[in-house]
């Protein structure tokens, strides 16, 4: 199977936004449907919901093979990755490489997931969906993400400081030095805590707040309760899905990383740090399906 031509409008059906300019599946908590939101009505296969991680990433192979314009419109992304990295570019303004970097970061994390998301969601629903939907799609809830984006950045850097703010009103009014009395290892454990802790828990609550606002059509602060029920609900699943992709990445990375020695000369390091990033950028790819499939799984259960 290969990627689906454009086809006409069609009419929405049930589980599905009435709204002839977007006709690419909606996927709500059932609540938030009009209507029966049982598996039979929303089109989802009961064989979906029941997928584990593990089948969940080999599905996701599949389905890029079927559809090649994700693998198409990532290559694209990461070859001006590649291109950004190297001197070529050196003939352009500093700010305006910036912009392009920032503008490639964007695209790669935000747009494509979306893209993909919202491909996941027409193959799980049994309503494919064409190219052109899914970039209209992106597109169109790219101001939502954008909200989503700002709310997630804006909770991580405001409610740690205010979880650490006790500890450093203590820490003024403690007499001498506090760091001195209780060692500099415990001191940076401490505060390492304090800080890092609830920002892992709150990037861990929000992780599929991109999904809802795209494949849900919610908004930014809906999305955002919708993740925190989704990664309530399926905890183990994403713990799972976390470590996999920590271990991909540490695994890509570790190469890179090594020190250059006689075994490893100077010309072979630059091309296995390209291939390293390459291949991590695009297997993140494949993370991307997998959220939004366990997204599709946690909403429709």
């Amino acid at each position: 199977m290969t990627d689906h031509a454009d086809s006409p409008n069609r009419r929405t059906s049930i589980g599905r936004e009435t709204i002839e300019c977007d006709v690419t599946p909606t996927i709500k908590e059932r609540t938030d449907v009009d209507g029966c939101g049982c598996l039979d009505c929303r089109n989802v296969q009961t064989a979906a919901t029941e997928r584990t991680v593990l089948d969940a990433l080999v599905w996701s192979v599949g389905l890029f093979r079927s559809r090649p314009s994700i693998v198409a419109f990532a290559g694209v992304i990461v070859l001006a990755n590649r291109l950004l990295e190297t001197d070529v570019i050196t003939v352009l303004p500093l700010p305006v490489v910036d912009l392009f970097e920032a503008a490639a970061a964007f695209a790669f994390l935000f747009l494509i997931r979306a893209y993909v998301g919202t491909i996941v969601a027409g193959e799980l629903t049994g309503d494919p969906v064409t190219i052109r939907e899914g970039i209209q799609r992106s597109l169109a809830r790219t101001p939502a993400l954008v909200g989503v984006i700002l709310l997630i950045v804006g909770f991580v850097l405001t409610i740690p400081s205010l979880v650490g703010l006790p500890l450093l009103v203590l820490v003024g009014v403690l007499p001498g030095d506090p760091v001195a009395l209780v060692g500099f290892p415990v001191a940076a454990a401490v505060g390492g805590a304090v800080f890092l802790v609830p920002m892992l828990l709150l990037l861990f609550t929000f992780w599929f707040a991109p999904e809802a606002c795209v494949i849900g059509r919610y908004g930014p602060v809906e999305s955002l309760r919708v993740s925190w029920h989704v990664t309530t609900n399926y905890r183990g699943k994403f713990v799972l899905i976390v470590v996999l992709v920590l271990g991909s990445v540490l695994g890509l990375q570790l190469p890179a990383s090594l020190p250059e020695t006689g075994a490893r000369l100077a010309w072979v390091a630059p091309a296995v740090d390209v291939i390293a990033a390459s291949v991590s950028e695009l297997l993140s790819i494949v993370w991307a399906s997998a959220y939004a499939h366990v997204y599709v799984q946690a909403i429709v259960s």
